[in-house]
Formats: C-alpha cells, structure tokens, sequence
C-alpha cells in the first residue's frame, strides 16, 4: 500500500529503491510531523492537565475562585513552536478593560434611569454647589438604586469570605482592571508554584490545606493553649510586685482606652483583701482577679516604649496572654462572673494590637465579648436595677460603651453589618466624673463635672457619640433594601450632630495649636475626626459615580463633594500620624494606638481616590487627588513589609499613579509573578 512507508518504525532504515517509489508521487513530509491544535483549554485546566469544560468561566476556576484566562492565539502555525499564553502588560490590560467596563457602566447607567432611577424633581430644590437643605428632603422619598449594594463575595478553594460594599476590597473590586490585575497576580503565583498549593502534606492535589499561621497570632481563646497543672502554676508566672506596681501604674495612668476607663482604680486596688493582700497570700483572690490583673500587665507591655527589646516584649506578651485565657477557663468564663467581661475586653484588645491587618478571628472574639456583656445584662441600663450600686452601675455603662464602639469599628473593619441593634439597648452614656468621684460607699452619683474638664471618662463619652452615629450609618449601608436620598440626608444630619456634640477639649485642633496638649488628647482628637470622616465616607460613597437626574442642576453635589472631603482629611490624618509618630514627634509615645482599624480607614479613602483618578471623575480637583495619593503611597511602601493590606494599597496606587501620569504602563513583567512585589511599587515611586 501506499502508505507503508509512512508505517516504518524509526529505527528501521527503508530500502533506496523504495524510497524512490515513494518520493515520485508525493513531497517528502516535513521534518516535523506533529499537527499543532489550538489550545483550547484554559491556562489552570492545561497547567493541572484536567478536563476544561471550556465555559467562561469554566467549571473548575470557578469552583477554586481564580480567574479563568483562555490563550489569545489560537492559531499556532505548524512551523514555530505554540508560544506561550502571553501576559499582557499593566497599560495594555488597563486600557483593554477599560473599555469593557465603561461600556458595561454606561448600559447600566441608563437601565437605572429607566428602571429605579432618581426623580426628575429632585434637583429643582438642590443649587449647583452642592449645597443642601434637609427640610426640603421629603420630596426625595424615591429610592436611590433598584438593589442594594450586594458587596463583593470572594469564593477561593479553602476560604469563602463576604465584605459589605463600604469595604476598602470592595471598592478596589469596583475598579474591575486593577481587580484583574490582583487576581491575575494571584493565579501567577499558584501557577509558578503549583505544589505548595494544591498538594498537601501527603501529596494530594485538592489545596485544602492553606499554610498554618505562626503559633504567636493563633487567638488561643477559640483554638485553644496548654491547660495550667494548677492554680499555682498560672501565680508563679507573675512578674516580681515592684514590676507588676510598673505596670499597673502605666495601664491607670498611659493607657487612655474606653476599655481602661471601664476599670475602677480605687476599687480594683481594694479588691481581694486589698491590692497589698494579694501579695501576702494571691491565692486568696479569685482566679477572675487574677486574669484581670495579668490582661492589665500585658497592656501595659503592649504600650511600652522598649522599642529595641521587640524579641523580650513579644515573649512576655505571649506568656500573658496564654495566662489571660487559661485564667478565663479556670473562672468558666461564659457563667458572667465579676471582672470576666473587663478581663475578656481586655484579651481582645491585645490580640487585636498584635496583628498588622484585619483577622476574622477578632471579629468572632468580639461576637463572644458582645454575647457575654448581654448575657451579663450590660445592654440595659442599670437604673432599672434597684440591686445595684451607683459605682456598679457607673461602671456597667462604661463597659458597655466599650462593647458598643468595638462593634462599630471592628464589624465594619471586617465589611460586616454590626451585631448590636439600637432597639436591644437602653444604656445610657457614662457620666463625666473621675474615678476619684467614685467609692464604693456612694448611695448617690454626683453631679457630672462639665464637659470642659478632662475627666477619666470624657474620650469614652465621645467616642460613644460618635459610635452610635455611626451605627446608624451602618444600619442604612447594610440594609438589603434601597433607601432614599431623604432617608441619606436625615441620617446625615445625625453624624452632624454627633460631631457638634462632642466636648470642646476633644474638638478637632491644627497640630500646631496643640503643642501644649498632651499625645493622649491630641490622639483623641484625631480618632474622634476620623471616626467622623469615617461616616461622611460610608453615607455618600455610593453617590459619587451616579448620574445626576437633570443636566442643569446636580442634586447629589453635596454627597459627591463630602466623599472626596473625607477622603482627602482622611490621608491628611494618616499624614500627620505617620510624622508625628516617628521618633522625636509629638504622638511618639501613642504610636500602639495605630491600629489595622485606622489603618482600615485609610485603605478605604485611598481605594476612593485611586478609584476617582482611574474613572476620570475628579471633581475638578485632580491635583489634590494626585498629591494626596503620592503621599499615601509613600506611607504604604513603607509600611508593606509588615502588612499585605499596605501592599496590595501600595501597588494599586503606583499603577494608578503610573497610567494618570502619562497613559502610560509601570513597564513590570507579569511573567516573573512577582508583579505586587514592594520593590516594583518602589520602582513605581522612583518613575513619579
């Protein structure tokens, strides 16, 4: 047959005469005889060698929450080699996109006009500048969109995980380019290690198991820690008297946290046969006691200064801490016995001082602290108590005022709704007194000093105002239903409120008229300011890429406007923190108390800024929008090695910067998988 020839096995050699035969009737095939198929599977399925459905996306990238890329070229060409699926560069990707989601904006744009849109008669009674008039807010009773803002849904192969659409990633994921970008960055590093993700420990292929985390950041109250022998064993690990005077005197008098405020000195002092007693014979106190007292000790060294002893201070901590909650499970700490719901406040705050980013694990310690305290009864005003004493009662409200604003910031931290309703509870706001002002002998409370007087109690009772304005914000912005701009607007006027009413020591000052005030207060005053700037973001976010109803008049001007107002103070705050508390500054000394939850609101207005910048919406201050951004990103460079939040910030503002400056791409090669790296951010900075 004629095609025998092409049968012969390779290693035997064919005789001349046939392949003459042979050659006459046809060409001599080419060296290579391998028919080149257009790769048709997408680039996870190829790499794992499993069956690609080839859908968009496919079965298993969705399953794994990766995104599915199919090759580009499908027509290899029999000579060359099939190349390999090339990556596009940053600039290439941002203005391919970008076209698909202006064009996905603007069909929803007119669908919302269409469907749910705003009133045509809204902006007959708004001006041009943005300003508004509350009393005229019952003509804007339709609601604002046709759904809520459903958030953003991370769905990955060991982890699903919900933020709420006020959340900094969820804002980044509204800049559909640079989201690709970070998931891209993402499946780039799974694919040039594959093996160290979807194989575990024995080799199996199914990614189950993520890397454990170092032991010092496990929440050893939810997984567990080694059970003390005895009660004696927990006692031997207290430091010497003259140490632990040390430390108790720095919680008293340094600490200046609601959750201190909540602690009676005199009365602590006087506990278990008096503070002197203890020491005489400690196992006469109460197991509970004696956990507060070492939730007190670890604060204060939470709070020391012994910046060039990290490796000691990090030794002690996790020793308290590990005495902390075995002393919480000796007392049966779910029974609400006294000083359980102080010691356990106290154990979240240390756990929530160790960690860099947000961590789910503080926010199901905060569901434990928030279930104990109503358990107790915290959540309603002890005047309905006759059983209870005025000091007890004093002290309840400021415990409670502690578990109210921990809901508020660590909920919205976590892009959750928060956990405790206005309708649940009744307790009113801490009295303005001193510890001083209390014994346990008063029958009666005294009159409260005014609110120009610095009082123990006074930041607990500002920050609780605004919390609570805050709360209502966070009741609107999560609902699942629309609202409308009137309801927006009325609730508006409550953070205005709040702010009014916060005492004037506490009032927001220029760093140079405050440089008589001690760090605690100027501190204060900035967290104050920026809870505020918090709320004024968390309202008016979702107006700022909103058509307005009519061409004439914008009637949501103000809501555009006190966004990017909030977002800009918001970066001038992390400014002034990130100067002052340097060595020599003047918040040197209460640099602890810069949390990942500050940290958090500051990820938030900048994903804002980077997110106007990128859709050219300014509002004609695209320089202060740009200076702001450089700014920030110098800050989240520096701050990338200890925190991935501040990298993944640091990076989105280098290529957002990049694409404003020029047009043009940060030239970085994807193919390295080291694209988010901090040295490309700082190559970025270098280019600016």
């Amino acid at each position: 047959m004629s095609s025998a020839s092409e049968t012969v096995p390779l290693t035997q050699s064919p005789s001349l005469g046939q392949q003459e035969a042979h050659s006459a009737p046809r060409p001599r095939p080419k060296t290579s005889r391998r028919r080149h198929k257009p790769q048709l599977s997408c680039n996870l399925c190829r790499l794992r060698k499993i069956r690609c459905d080839r859908q968009q996306p496919c079965s298993t990238c969705s399953l794994r929450g990766q995104t599915c890329i199919y090759p580009e070229n499908h027509t290899a060409t029999p000579l060359s080699r099939p190349p390999r699926a090339a990556t596009p560069s940053v600039h290439d990707r941002l203005v391919q996109l970008e076209r698909h989601v202006m064009s996905l904006m603007a069909d929803s744009a007119k669908e919302s006009k269409n469907n749910a849109g705003i009133s045509p008669d809204l902006s007959e009674n708004h001006g041009s500048q943005g300003s508004f008039n509350p009393a005229d807010s019952e003509h804007l009773a339709t609601p604002m969109d046709g759904q809520s803002d459903c958030g953003s849904m991370h769905v990955g192969p060991s982890e699903l995980r919900y933020v709420g659409g006020d959340h900094w990633a969820a804002i980044l994921d509204g800049i559909a380019d640079l989201k690709d970008h970070f998931d891209r960055e993402e499946q780039l590093r799974l694919a040039y290690s594959p093996d160290q993700f979807f194989q575990d420990d024995n080799g199996n292929a199914d990614g189950s198991n993520p890397p454990a985390r170092p032991d010092s950041l496990h929440t050893l109250l939810l997984y567990g820690c080694p059970r003390p022998r005895s009660r004696a064993e927990i006692l031997e690990a207290l430091p010497p008297k003259s140490a632990v005077d040390r430390y108790v005197s720095r919680y008293f008098n340094y600490l200046d946290l609601v959750a201190s405020s909540a602690v009676h000195g005199p009365s602590f002092l006087r506990e278990a046969s008096t503070y002197e007693n203890f020491w005489a014979n400690p196992s006469s106190a109460p197991i509970m006691w004696v956990g507060l007292l070492f939730s007190m000790i670890c604060l204060a060294v939470v709070i020391s200064d012994a910046t060039n002893e990290a490796e000691q201070l990090s030794l002690q901590i996790g020793l308290y801490r590990e005495k902390i909650v075995q002393c919480l499970i000796l007392g049966e700490y779910t029974k609400g016995r006294p000083y359980v719901l102080e010691t356990v406040i106290h154990y979240l705050y240390v756990e929530f001082c160790m960690r860099a980013d947000a961590d789910k694990d503080i926010w199901f310690l905060l569901a434990l602290e928030v279930n104990l305290a109503m358990r107790m009864g915290c959540h309603r005003d002890p005047s309905h108590f006759p059983g209870i004493s005025p000091l007890q009662g004093e002290m309840r409200r400021r415990l409670w005022t502690a578990v109210l604003i921990g809901d508020i910031l660590i909920s919205s931290q976590m892009g959750m709704p928060r956990m405790i309703s206005d309708w649940q509870c009744d307790t009113a706001e801490p009295q303005n007194l001193n510890d001083a002002d209390l014994d346990e002998d008063t029958t009666e409370l005294p009159p409260q000093r005014p609110e120009t007087e610095h009082t123990t109690a006074l930041g607990a009772i500002a920050r609780r105002r605004m919390a609570i304005a805050l709360g209502t914000i966070m009741d609107l912005t999560d609902a699942v239903k629309p609202c409308s701009y009137a309801e927006v607007m009325r609730v508006d006027g409550i953070l205005h409120d709040a702010a009014a009413s916060i005492p004037a020591p506490l009032k927001m000052k220029p760093m140079a008229a405050s440089i008589t005030d001690s760090a605690q207060v100027i501190m204060a005053r900035l967290f104050i300011s920026h809870m505020f700037y918090k709320g004024q973001i968390m309202l008016h976010r979702r107006f700022l890429y909103m058509d307005s109803p009519s061409r004439d008049e914008d009637p949501l001007a103000y809501s555009r406007k006190a966004c990017l107002d909030a977002a800009l103070s918001t970066l001038e705050i992390q400014r002034i923190l990130d100067e002052e508390t340097c060595p020599g500054g003047q918040l040197h000394a209460v640099r602890w108390r810069l949390t990942s939850s500050i940290h958090h609101q500051f990820l938030t207005a900048t994903m804002i800024l980077c997110s106007l910048l990128h859709r050219g919406k300014t509002l004609d201050r695209k320089e202060e929008i740009l200076t702001a951004l450089r700014r920030a990103r110098t800050i989240w460079i520096r701050r990338s090695s200890i925190s991935q939040e501040a990298k993944k910030a640091a990076d989105t503002v280098s290529i957002v910067l990049a694409r404003a400056r020029d047009g043009g791409g940060l030239g970085l090669d994807m193919d390295d998988g080291k694209t988010g790296d901090a040295g490309n951010a700082m190559q970025a900075h270098n280019i600016m």
